[in-house]
């Protein structure tokens, strides 16, 4: 049985296959396939460690922010969207999503595809070197996955594993592979735009706090010690 959070996440993906504003071939039985075919591949598998990289990306997100915000309704698009991370951490072979959705799918996986053995600066690097010659659609899904990225780093909520330094650097490298991308879709480059300014202010404004808290703290624990050596002399 799938975890909590795939069957959310398929529940979501479900609603916007049957939205007015989604194109009838996308609506059509290969994104509920696509659906199916996640959950029973997926369901089981753990969630994987990419502090400093990206958030676990929610497939059902990455296919509300190409839909809804980029007006990327694409039906070879949002079955890759889904299957993004299928081979990476599965066991699910190219091969049987080519023979399932077809050769464009099943490309568009293989380029967003990575060692997950790889350091972090090494898949970073990578990714960069990558994105002159990847596919407009791979780009698209990895855009969507950073603005995803960048609005749960400097949410509330944000995964505890992410240092503050490691947002910083993510969103220094983030607008590096957005430049590398070139002129991809207004649209989502205006999203993106306005949540990297949001995210660089929301977390240097916590990281000044948190400091504060902590120097406060310490001039604290010095005045009690001070006071108690005090009393000790009395």
């Amino acid at each position: 049985m799938p975890a909590a959070g795939v069957e959310f996440s398929i529940f979501k993906l479900i609603k916007m296959s049957n939205s007015p504003a989604t194109p009838a071939a996308a609506s059509s039985g290969l994104v509920e396939k696509a659906i199916a075919f996640r959950a029973g591949r997926a369901g089981a598998a753990p969630a994987a460690s990419n502090a400093g990289l990206c958030c676990v990306p929610d497939p059902a997100e990455l296919v509300r922010i190409l839909q809804q915000e980029g007006a990327e309704p694409d039906p070879s698009l949002t079955i890759a969207a889904i299957l993004r991370d299928i081979v990476q951490t599965t066991a699910t072979k190219e091969e049987e999503i080519t023979a399932v959705f077809g050769g464009e799918v099943a490309y568009i996986v293989a380029e967003l595809t990575e060692d997950s053995k790889l350091s972090v600066s090494t898949r970073r690097a990578l990714r960069l070197l990558r994105m002159p010659v990847m596919s407009r659609k791979a780009k698209l899904i990895l855009f969507a996955e950073i603005i995803e990225t960048v609005r749960q780093i400097q949410s509330k909520t944000a995964p505890s594993s992410w240092t503050a330094k490691q947002k910083l650097d993510y969103l220094d490298w983030a607008e590096r592979v957005v430049v590398a991308m070139g002129r991809l879709n207004t649209t989502l480059l205006a999203v993106f735009s306005a949540e990297l300014e949001s995210a660089r202010y929301s977390i240097a404004s916590r990281t000044a706090v948190k400091r504060s808290e902590e120097h406060t703290s310490e001039l604290q624990s010095r005045q009690y010690l001070v006071c108690r050596l005090l009393l000790e002399k009395k």
